[in-house]
């Protein structure tokens, strides 16, 4: 267990140097680029001292640096990794988003009936939408279509089919 856990962190550490050294070297724009002056001298040449060479030091390597603009490099670090995506959507928060929807689209759809667009809304109101519930990634989920005309209640794609989750969708709308 603790070698997984040693990869595991190994393997964070990689992604976040790499994440650095992209935004360092193609995102971040450096308003005063390093340029040697005039008045420094350049390196000896190799044939005067062979075996001498300059060390490499880790603040002298430019992409080791922390970043200018911390609050952009957070943002960019942010979508890069999806920190702002959810891992788990329970059934109460696709439940009450659907709800959400539907009391929206019932608002507007009583404002103007004639001018009203599912697409904008992303439901059809109460009344206009179809009752037949479906399990889809183990979530009851109300069919989002429309009915087929006012005397009927479920879409043409359920007409023929029996509407077994009904009871468990309408104890979770008690429950919530």
């Amino acid at each position: 267990m603790d070698n997984l856990e040693l990869l595991v962190k190994s393997l964070n550490r990689l992604e976040n140097f790499t994440a650095k050294y992209i935004y360092k070297k193609y995102i971040e724009i450096n308003t005063s680029p390093e340029t040697p002056s005039s008045s420094e001298t350049p390196l000896e040449t190799p044939l005067e001292t062979p075996l001498e060479t300059p060390p490499i030091l880790n603040d002298n390597f430019k992409y080791s640096k922390k970043p200018i603009n911390k609050e952009e490099y957070k943002l960019y670090t942010d979508r890069i990794f999806s920190k702002e995506r959810k891992s788990i959507i329970t059934q109460d928060e696709v439940l009450t988003k659907d709800l959400e929807n539907m009391t929206i689209a019932d608002e507007e759809y009583e404002k103007q009936p004639n001018s009203f667009r599912r697409q904008k809304y992303n439901s059809y109101p109460d009344e206009k939408r179809c009752t037949y519930i479906r399990k889809i990634k183990h979530k009851l989920i109300r069919c989002k279509n429309g009915i087929l005309n006012d005397d009927e209640d479920i879409c043409s794609k359920h007409e023929d089919t029996p509407n077994i989750y009904w009871d468990m969708y309408n104890e979770l709308l008690e429950k919530v």
